[in-house]
This record gives structure tokens, sequence and C-alpha cells, in this order.
């Protein structure tokens, strides 16, 4: 998505909104991007399956290879070629062919 400004409809109509009905906004506005966000998430995990080979980076800059063995709510459980078990991101993943 292109850094865009918000419309001048939505600023004049939030500009003669009273504290209450901003508080709801905001509220209403943090409930939609957190489904949007859990969207995206379940979308990249449906895109793998149970002993897919794929490999990711660790948290030391270790590029690793292993297999999925597991799809969870938000992440994938990946047993490493060393035998380690790693929750990982969806979209910190690469499927290797």
């Amino acid at each position: 998505m292109e850094k865009e400004e918000i419309s001048y409809d939505v600023k004049s109509f939030i500009d003669i909104m009273e504290l209450e009905e901003l508080v709801k906004l905001s509220a209403y506005v943090y409930k939609r991007i957190k489904f949007l966000g859990e969207t995206m998430i379940l979308e990249k995990i449906q895109g793998f399956e149970i002993l897919d080979k794929v490999s990711f980076i660790d948290n030391t800059g270790n590029i690793l290879k292993g297999t999925v063995v597991r799809l969870n709510k938000r992440t994938v459980t990946v047993k490493s070629d060393d035998g380690k078990e790693w929750l990982a991101s969806p979209f910190l993943l690469n499927r290797l062919m």
C-alpha cells in the first residue's frame, strides 16, 4: 500500500466528532486492524502444508532448513534438520523445492 494522506472527507468527519465518539471509533479501528492482520497471517499459513521443506533465518542470522510439522494459529512449527523445533512466523519461511 502506498503512503497516502487520509482523505479530506474522513479528516473533516473526524474533526467534528466528540471525545466519546472518537474513543469508540478508535476501538473499532483497532479491532479492524487486528482482524486484517489475523486474516493475512491465516492466508499465509494456509500456503504451507505439513511436511513442506522450508528454510528460514534464525535470530543469529544463520540459514536453517527444516520440515513443517505443525500449522498453528499464528505460527508454523518447523523441525530443523538438526532436530530442533522452531516456532516461526509464516512470513519468514521460504518453501524449498
